[in-house]
């Protein structure tokens, strides 16, 4: 019992109001199914709910090899996960729990739930910020064709997100932000929503809803009509690495992740950046996987 109290503590310390949250929409779910590759995926939903403005700290678990512990014959070898935003954004995935970018965090937050350790490399988890709204997870794995093993599929909430805390990646970011809503579709329609939900540390450089809006009507038309053009343009946009405005230079050259483009030209002048001719408005917004500066124009290779 003493360990019990101390772990309830120990989570409210960490995430303040915890103790009264009753606006929260859950506590916990498990559910254990079968999931396989591909089609047979395990897939479950949930809903958050939040007061506007505020998120919610969320545990989810793809548990496979752990379940063997528990008397369960042949469990899905490398369960993978992947949360989806009520939009279609990919706003998270994991494919292995030792390369959550908030490993740390994550672990005293299973400590504190009350959740088993997870002590195979093999599984998956995700803790991450999201605010009100309706969310789905597909657990999969990388079993032979038409084979499905069992598996474990968990999701906790653990009480609100304070303002300092980094808590979302970037595609959640831009899920997650009325005025990059354009910017989050169009990660959608070219699949890079997956790619800045994973992996990592990125820098981005984001165009508003309002600087896409002031491309030539026909230029965005072809964009959405050709994902993959559309691809090679937002990869214009993003680095590898994370570079804070307070470690770019003025004539400093930045290589983006777009193979053969030239590189965007960084330019400070009076405290205000430029990369290439749009403005940063807001910099450093600092997400769980890199750090997304907000622009006010589309940058065009």
């Amino acid at each position: 019992m003493k360990t019990k109290l101390l772990s309830i503590a120990a989570l409210c310390s960490l995430f303040p109001g915890l103790a009264s949250a009753q606006s929260s929409s859950f506590i916990n779910t498990s559910t254990r199914g079968f999931a396989g590759s591909g089609a047979g995926a395990m897939i479950s939903g949930f809903v958050v709910n939040a007061p506007a403005g505020q998120l919610r700290w969320v545990l989810v678990r793809g548990v496979g090899p752990g379940l063997a512990t528990f008397g369960v014959a042949t469990p899905l070898a490398d369960p993978a996960i992947r949360i989806v935003a009520g939009n279609g954004t990919v706003i998270a995935t994991n494919d292995n729990v030792a390369t959550a970018p908030n490993l740390t965090l994550l672990n005293t937050v299973t400590t504190a739930v009350g959740a088993f350790p997870l002590n195979n490399s093999a599984e998956s988890a995700v803790l991450l910020g999201v605010p009100a709204g309706a969310y789905t997870v597909q657990l999969t794995g990388g079993t032979a064709a038409n084979e499905m093993r069992p598996a474990l599929l968990e999701v906790y909430e653990a009480g609100p997100v304070a303002a300092d805390q980094q808590s979302q990646t970037i595609s959640g970011l831009a899920a997650a932000t009325p005025a990059l809503s354009t910017l989050a579709t169009a990660l959608r329609l070219t699949g890079l929503d997956a790619t800045l939900a994973a992996g990592g540390p990125f820098t981005v450089f984001a165009p508003t809803d309002a600087a896409f809006a002031a491309l030539p009507t026909a230029t965005l038309n072809n964009l959405i009509a050709n994902p993959a053009q559309l691809a090679q343009v937002l990869l214009f946009h993003v680095a590898s690495g994370q570079v804070l405005s307070s470690q770019l230079t003025n004539g400093q050259q930045v290589t983006t992740l777009r193979t053969g483009a030239r590189p965007l030209a960084i330019t400070i002048t009076g405290g205000g950046v430029r990369a290439d001719n749009a403005n940063v408005a807001i910099a450093d917004v600092r997400a769980v996987n890199g750090v997304v500066h907000v622009i006010d124009q589309v940058l065009l290779p």
